[in-house]
């Protein structure tokens, strides 16, 4: 890692995110653009779901339910 910052975090922050990155074996570094990755994940489909799907969408949904019974089968 050839650039790095330090940032300060409370004691129970720190744990947590050791846990965390302990658990899956990550570095802090990798833990926190996991974190990043999720969240960004998530603003994603929040915004989304704000957006009533159109008849195509419903299409591609209806076509990946069946790949995946198909699959399961």
């Amino acid at each position: 890692m050839s650039d790095s910052t330090t940032i300060k975090v409370t004691k129970q922050t720190w744990d947590a995110l050791r846990q965390l990155a302990d658990r899956e074996g990550l570095t802090f570094d990798a833990q926190i653009g996991k974190l990043i990755q999720r969240e960004r994940r998530r603003i994603i489909g929040a915004q989304l779901a704000g957006v009533p799907p159109s008849a195509d969408d419903h299409a591609v949904l209806d076509a990946s339910a069946s790949d995946v019974a198909d699959a399961s089968r």
